[in-house]
């Protein structure tokens, strides 16, 4: 119950009804806060008393400012809830009573259970009203004044809201976009496939789905075009579908990335030459071309050589991400032998798979595919494949399998090594994939799943991955077959 926490107005022009009104209202425990016979009293008294709840009679004397006039300036000014009575309920007074937004309407004459039912009800839905209020008040502060650009729009893809971080990002005053299409804030190549997604969302009908950030560009109100990050996400109120746009300028970001990425190109293409030119001397020493070496030495030659190749395959890996994250990597697609692709990438692991006693299984090798591809990037990314086989295989074998079958060819290559978890999984092929696990000086970049598979999306391939950890992988390439005989 409410009763004893707020206090109540009582506004009647007859003093004998507001006095039974006062006593039985004390009886059952409300506070009266005072009375009133006019409108004009009641107004003063509403801003000086500040009560919880108004009762207040329509009809406060001839040629007197009545109730609904009244309420009407107290809620304008103080918003408090206000309980209309009257002997004369007819159409004209009920619908002028709404223009006071009125917490309750009764009837005279009346029980007193229905004016106790009456005033906590008022009571009731103040409180209610009050607590949204709050927390709606509590939100707009928080989206108005957020760092991070907001958007609302509806199902036709119409701006609904827009703070003040959306304005300072793309140029426009609210007033300038609300009721304006979404669109005109995205370049228009890219109208499409923002338009796909959201009716995807309406017609599934998608409740808050977890949402997704896209990076694309952003149009100011000048006409700049700028880097922009940004998710959606869909809720729906009464039947009807909105959206929630949030929006970062990443500009800065960018400049920083792309700072990053020309120190790696610059450092790793400084330390490839000295590496290259390193394994040649021991390549040199190993032939024993400066003389005669004792075992001991020639142990030490070998480890120096196993160091600098791995070195050498990491220096490899940076340069072709910065490469890839800059867009400079181009690909000369010809028919191509598959089968002595494949063969040059298992050959350069030979040596490994040699000295650790794995089977090599090879089956269909006797076709000759010819596909349309890139030698040298189809080459790596076999060899990246082959190498992680090698490294993490301790026993068993690394099968391939080539075939070719509906206007594509197949080259898979399986092992019998450790597995990759089932978490990790979806992953394996994303470039972040370099910050799982502690570092390890023979774990490697760690980037060379990621390149394979972007060279494989640059040739208009597929890579594909299936693992069951403790039991093995198995790396599935698909290349556009060629449909005549390389020469």
């Amino acid at each position: 119950m409410l009763k004893k926490d707020k206090s109540i107005l009582v506004v009647d022009d007859d003093a004998l009804i507001a006095s039974q009104i006062q006593a039985y209202l004390e009886g059952k425990g409300y506070r009266v806060a005072g009375l009133a016979k006019s409108g004009k009293e009641a107004i003063e008294k509403a801003r000086t008393l500040k009560p919880g709840l108004i009762f207040m009679d329509i009809m406060l004397g001839t040629g007197q400012m009545d109730g609904i006039t009244a309420a009407e300036i107290i809620h304008r000014e103080l918003e408090i809830p206000v309980i209309f009575v009257t002997a004369y309920g007819s159409g004209e007074t009920v619908d002028r009573a709404k223009t006071a937004d009125p917490a309750g309407f009764i009837n005279k004459p009346f029980t007193e259970q229905e004016l106790e039912t009456a005033i906590e009800l008022a009571l009731y839905r103040e409180d209610r009203r009050r607590e949204l209020q709050t927390s709606e008040e509590r939100y707009r502060s928080v989206v108005a004044f957020s760092v991070e650009a907001i958007l609302i729009i509806d199902m036709q893809m119409r701006i609904v809201f827009w703070n003040q971080a959306a304005s300072g990002m793309f140029g426009y005053a609210a007033l300038e976009v609300e009721g304006k299409p979404f669109l005109r804030l995205i370049p228009e190549t890219l109208h499409r496939g923002l338009s796909v997604e959201l009716d995807r969302m309406v017609l599934t009908e998608e409740k808050n789905p977890v949402a997704r950030t896209t990076e694309t560009l952003g149009l100011r109100k000048d006409g700049y075009e700028f880097p922009m990050e940004f998710s959606i996400s869909s809720w729906i109120i009464r039947d009807e579908i909105f959206f929630t746009v949030n929006a970062r300028d990443i500009t800065d970001r960018k400049k920083v990335e792309q700072m990053k990425t020309d120190f790696v190109s610059l450092v790793s293409h400084q330390l490839k030459t000295p590496v290259a030119g390193l394994l040649g001397c021991i390549d040199n020493l190993m032939s024993l071309i400066p003389g005669p070496l004792t075992k001991e030495q020639m142990e030490y030659l070998r480890m120096m050589k196993d160091i600098s190749r791995r070195n050498y395959r990491n220096i490899s890996d940076l340069l072709n991400v910065s490469r890839i994250e800059r867009g400079i990597i181009d690909v000369d697609i010809k028919p191509v032998n598959l089968k002595k692709v494949a063969a040059a990438a298992v050959r350069e692991h030979l040596a490994r798979i040699r000295e650790k006693r794995l089977a090599l299984l090879l089956e269909g090798w006797r076709e000759q595919i010819t596909v349309l591809a890139d030698a040298s990037k189809l080459f790596e990314a076999m060899s990246n494949i082959v190498h992680n086989a090698v490294k993490f295989t301790d026993e068993g074998h690394i099968g391939l399998r080539i075939k070719a079958e509906d206007g594509m060819a197949s080259v898979e290559i399986e092992d019998t090594g450790s597995g990759i978890p089932v978490e990790l999984q979806g992953y394996v092929f994303k470039r972040d994939m370099i910050l799982q696990g502690p570092p390890s000086p023979n774990r490697g970049t760690g980037l060379g799943l990621f390149i394979s598979k972007e060279f494989m999306n640059l040739q208009k391939g597929e890579l594909d991955l299936v693992s069951v950890p403790g039991e093995g992988s198995c790396f599935t390439f698909r290349v556009p077959l060629h449909q005549q005989p390389a020469e």
